[in-house]
C-alpha cells in the first residue's frame, strides 16, 4: 500500500467540501477535485468551482483514461455517485463513500421501511403522492412536519401549523412541481414532543463507520458527538465511543447492519431526538454533514491517514487534537438580492479554520459565484474546554471580521442549555464544566 505523500486522490464532490481536497493537497502528491458542470449550454458559475488553488486542481474530464488510471484513492464525501463508486470498488479501486447509502437520506419513506425493519421506533407517518392529496390531509390535521422524497433542492422539511398557514406553501409546490405535481411523494409526520417532567433531547452522532472486508461494521475508537442549532451553529466534544449516549450506540449498533449491505465507507452524523429515554432516529445523514464536521478537517490531525486506509477497510485510530469543538455558520451581507458574485479576502493564519463552499480562487481572493443562500462556509474552533474552543472559534472569526461576514452567537446559549438538560437526564457530553451561557453574547 502506497504511503499517503505518493497517493494521487480525486474528490468528487458537489461543491460543499472544497476544503476537503485543499486537506488533501497539504500531504499528497497530488490531489484532484471534480465538480458537476455538465448541461447542454455550459455556465461559468458551475464550471469555476476549486478553481485557481495551489494545493489541488480542479478537473473536468476523471473518465479520462490517462487521468482515471493514475487515480490512487477516490474520495465522494457527499450525496450521490452511488453506481459510480461501486464500479470503482469493481475495478479493485479503493473508494471512501457512502456506496448508495445516502439514498436513505433522500427517500424518507425508504428509510422509514429501513426502521422498521431494525427495530427501530417509527415516528407516526402518513404518506402523501401528490400536491393534491397533501393538501386534502392537511386540511385535517394540525402541528405536523412535512417532508419529500428526493427533491430536496424544491422544498426542504417544514412545520404544518394549520390548513390556513400552509396554503401558499402548497401553492408554491404546485408551481414548482407543475404539470409532475402528482407523482411527489411527501411524508407527514407527528412532532416528536414533551414536557416539562419528559423532555425531548437531541444528540447527534459526529465519526464514521468503515466496512470492514468481511463485511462487519467498524466505529472508531473515539469520536465527536454535538449539539447543532440547524445551519448556524455546532457545539461537539470527542468520547470514547463506548461512552457515547445510549441513544447513539443503539442507533448505530441497529442502523449498522444496513449500512455494511452497501458496503460503507464514510462519514456518519446521525440525528437523534430521545423521548422518555426512547431514540428516534430522525435524519441519516450517511455523508459528511456541512456545518457539522468541518472542524475534523483540522481537530483529526490524521484524517487523510484515516481515509485513505478506510477505503480499504481498516479502521484507524482517529487522533483528535483537542476534545472539544465549536463551530459558526458565516453570513455574507449584500446589497443584492441573492444573484451575483460574492468577494472575500481570508489572511493566511484564517486558512485552517475557515472552510468555504462553492468557490474559485482568483487575484488573492475567494469568489463566490450566484447563489440563492447567502452562506460562505462555516469558521472553526478547538479547545480542551468547550470555553476555549468557543473563544478560539471567536478569534478565527476576528480574522475575517472585517470582510462583510457575520455569524450569529446567541444560539450558543441554547446549545449549553439543551446540554445542561440532557445531562440531567443522564446523557453525557463532558466532566469539565460548562460556561456560562452569557460567553455566547461576549465578542
Amino acid at each position: 500500500m502506497k504511503e499517503l505523500e505518493e497517493l494521487h486522490v480525486a474528490i468528487i464532490d458537489a461543491g460543499t467540501f472544497v476544503p476537503l481536497a485543499a486537506m488533501f493537497g497539504k500531504v499528497c502528491a497530488r490531489t484532484s477535485y471534480y465538480s458537476p458542470y455538465e448541461q447542454e449550454y455550459l455556465g461559468i458559475e458551475r464550471c469555476c468551482i476549486g478553481d485557481g488553488m495551489a494545493k489541488f486542481d480542479r478537473v473536468d474530464e476523471y473518465m479520462e483514461p490517462s487521468f482515471f488510471d493514475s487515480v490512487d484513492l477516490w474520495v465522494f464525501p457527499d450525496i450521490g455517485f452511488g453506481g459510480l463508486q461501486r464500479y470503482l470498488r469493481s475495478l479493485g479501486k479503493p473508494v471512501f463513500g457512502s456506496m448508495g447509502a445516502s439514498d436513505l437520506e433522500l427517500y424518507r419513506t425508504r428509510f422509514l421501511k429501513v426502521l422498521k425493519e431494525c427495530g427501530l421506533p417509527v415516528v407516526k407517518s402518513v404518506v402523501c403522492r401528490g400536491v393534491a392529496a397533501l393538501s386534502e390531509h392537511l386540511k385535517t390535521v394540525e402541528n405536523k412536519w412535512v417532508k419529500v422524497n428526493r427533491y430536496r433542492d424544491n422544498m426542504e422539511t417544514w412545520h404544518h401549523l394549520d390548513y390556513q398557514h400552509s396554503e401558499r406553501e402548497l401553492e408554491r409546490l404546485a408551481s414548482i412541481f407543475g404539470p409532475l405535481k402528482d407523482g411527489v411523494v411527501f411524508v407527514v409526520q407527528d412532532p416528536i414532543e414533551g414536557g416539562e417532567d419528559s423532555p425531548v433531547l437531541e444528540v447527534g452522532y459526529d465519526g464514521w463507520m468503515i466496512t470492514a472486508p468481511d463485511g462487519s461494521p467498524l466505529f472508531p475508537e473515539s469520536s465527536f458527538q454535538g449539539y447543532e442549532k440547524k445551519n448556524q451553529l455546532y457545539l461537539g466534544a470527542e468520547m470514547p465511543y463506548t461512552d457515547l449516549p445510549e441513544a447513539i450506540l443503539t442507533v448505530n449498533e441497529k442502523f449498522a447492519p444496513v449500512l455494511a449491505e452497501y458496503g460503507y465507507r464514510n462519514f456518519v452524523a446521525n440525528e437523534i431526538r430521545v423521548k422518555d429515554k426512547v431514540p428516534h432516529f430522525i435524519d441519516p445523514t450517511d455523508r459528511m454533514a456541512g456545518q457539522t464536521m468541518e472542524h475534523l478537517l483540522r481537530t483529526c490531525t490524521n484524517l487523510p491517514k484515516v481515509i485513505w486506509k478506510g477505503a480499504h477497510g481498516e479502521l484507524v485510530r482517529p487522533e483528535f487534537e483537542k476534545p472539544f469543538a465549536a463551530e459558526a455558520t458565516i453570513h455574507y451581507h449584500s446589497n443584492d438580492d441573492g444573484g451575483g458574485w460574492k468577494t472575500f479576502r481570508m489572511p493566511e493564519e484564517a486558512e485552517d479554520w475557515v472552510s468555504l463552499y462553492r468557490f474559485c480562487y482568483k487575484d488573492g481572493a475567494y469568489h463566490f459565484p450566484p447563489h440563492k443562500c447567502d452562506e460562505l462556509g462555516v469558521v472553526s474552533g478547538s479547545g480542551d474546554t468547550v470555553e476555549e474552543a468557543l473563544n478560539d472559534m471567536k478569534e478565527h472569526f476576528e480574522l475575517i471580521k472585517d470582510e462583510p461576514v457575520s455569524i450569529e452567537l446567541s444560539g450558543f446559549a441554547d446549545l449549553l442549555k439543551q446540554i445542561e438538560d440532557a445531562k440531567k437526564e443522564g446523557i453525557p457530553f463532558s466532566d469539565k464544566p460548562l460556561p456560562d451561557a452569557k460567553i455566547a453574547l461576549e465578542t
